[in-house]
């Protein structure tokens, strides 16, 4: 099989079924909420988000937290290399919110592009953690081959890390880490053509301290 040129197969995303579309601005189950909610700053490491290639955005809601890739790109087969099999971002926000609140992470859905041959399998997992606070929330989305078209795929954690409580701010640490094996097989996961983007939507959970 050849390599697979990227230009070639992203006009292929329009057409493409979507498939396990997890909702927007989900309610958080407790009703919970601050009025004000904002990211004071975001600082990224890794091959996955060069610089200026990521943004953060909240929703009107405060539920929902937008998290946006123009440069992510995963291929694997012949002509590429190790460092294009695997990618990764940690990106670390500083929130901003009312006091007397803790937030965690209920669910996030992960969209882009990919094909996948059959015999190969993409994985990309999301972990977020609190600075100061022992503990992380996990979740996995697998790309089983044989695929190929858009994606949007939802995972639920399976352990719950909440922020901590007694203050106005909290340091959230988000590693998104994706990967295609076995390698020798061309393969691609990527932006979305229509968006030009890989997205992780996070929804947020608010609690009362």
């Amino acid at each position: 099989m050849k390599a697979i040129s990227l230009l070639a197969l992203l006009p292929l995303a329009a057409a493409a079924p979507t498939e396990a579309i997890a909702p927007r601005g989900l309610t958080v189950p407790n009703g919970n909420v601050p009025e004000k909610v904002r990211v004071l700053g975001v600082s990224l490491l890794g091959s996955g988000c060069p610089s200026g290639t990521a943004d953060v955005q909240i929703d009107a809601t405060k539920t929902l937290l937008e998290v946006t890739f123009s440069e992510y790109i995963i291929q694997t087969g012949p002509g590429t290399k190790a460092a294009d099999w695997r990618k990764n971002c940690k990106l670390t926000l500083n929130l901003e919110f009312d006091e007397g609140f803790s937030f965690s992470t209920l669910a996030t859905d992960m969209s882009g592009f990919a094909q996948i041959p059959k015999g190969s399998r993409g994985l990309c997992t999301n972990t977020f953690d609190f600075t100061g606070i022992q503990g992380q929330s996990y979740y996995s989305i697998a790309l089983a081959g044989e695929r190929e078209g858009p994606f949007t795929l939802k995972a639920n954690p399976d352990v719950v890390s909440w922020s901590p409580c007694g203050g106005t701010t909290a340091i959230m640490n988000m590693n998104t880490q994706c990967n295609i094996s076995p390698t020798r097989e061309a393969a691609l996961i990527a932006v979305d053509r229509i968006s030009g983007k890989i997205t992780v939507n996070v929804s947020l959970d608010w609690r009362k301290c």
